[in-house]
């Protein structure tokens, strides 16, 4: 009997010293490997095809105006074509965009995604997206108008459409990514009429940060400005940003 306990103890040394050899062999030296590059799936909201125009006369003005915006987008028209899955716009837009385009926005703000629509320009060659933010921060705004814990309207190009047949076609511009409701981001915004804007580029905030444009939507494929910032430490990142901003404010003389 004593033999046979010795036995079972001899074979459990054994087995523990294979498991700390093979994590060992795994990780090199015995430490966690650090995390690849962190990638997301883009997520467009959806606009259905058929989707009528609101009734009331402003606020119908006002989406008119806003879709006019993005009229001209394409020389062809949003159709129902089984062999057509969308359309991808080329990434020209980030060109001469810095990674904190402080001095190109009109106004910069952390905020929580609350809502996401999408919607047809005027003439239905191009689909945008319309999302409704609320304010944690306001860390630059030129119009003194915005304030923390209000809702701010922003814009961004792209969106997908459901047809009526079921099918769904995405459309959006390669490398910029759209912001998730309920998620925390630090946007760098361009004022448009009627109090909206566009977005210019933005980071989601974690406890570390995510680029909304660039490599990081792009499953690691190209070269952007913002991928800079990725894995970075939030706090330590919003920090980055209030120093950037600082002097370009007293250079203008504008609110930060």
């Amino acid at each position: 009997m004593p033999y046979k306990i010795q036995s079972h103890a001899s074979l459990i040394v054994v087995f523990i010293i294979s498991v700390i050899g093979l994590i060992i062999a795994q990780n090199g030296t015995g430490r966690t490997t650090p995390k690849d590059t962190k990638t997301k799936q883009r997520t467009l909201p959806i606009v259905e095809f058929n989707s009528p125009e609101p009734t009331d006369d402003k606020i119908r003005a006002k989406r008119r105006e806003n879709s006019a915006r993005y009229d001209g987008s394409s020389s062809q028209p949003i159709q129902d074509v089984p062999s057509i899955s969308g359309r991808i716009w080329a990434p020209h837009w980030s060109n001469g965009i810095a990674a904190l385009p402080v001095s190109r926005s009109d106004a910069v703000v952390t905020a929580v995604v609350t809502s996401a629509n999408a919607y047809f320009s005027n003439d239905k060659t191009a689909v945008y997206s319309e999302f409704s933010a609320q304010i944690d921060e306001v860390l630059k705004d030129t119009s003194s108008s915005l304030a923390a814990r209000t809702l701010i309207p922003l814009e961004r190009f792209g969106g997908a459409v459901r047809f009526p047949s079921g099918a769904v076609q995405e459309f959006f511009a390669t490398g910029q990514g759209m912001p998730l409701v309920s998620h925390r981001y630090l946007f760098f915004l361009k004022k448009e009429p009627y109090d909206s804007f566009t977005i210019i580029t933005g980071y989601e905030l974690g406890e570390t940060v995510l680029p909304l444009d660039g490599a990081a939507v792009e499953e690691g494929r190209g070269a952007y400005a913002f991928d800079k910032y990725d894995g970075f430490d939030t706090t330590e990142f919003l920090q980055i940003v209030r120093t950037a901003i600082a002097p370009a404010a007293l250079q203008t003389g504008t609110k930060p």
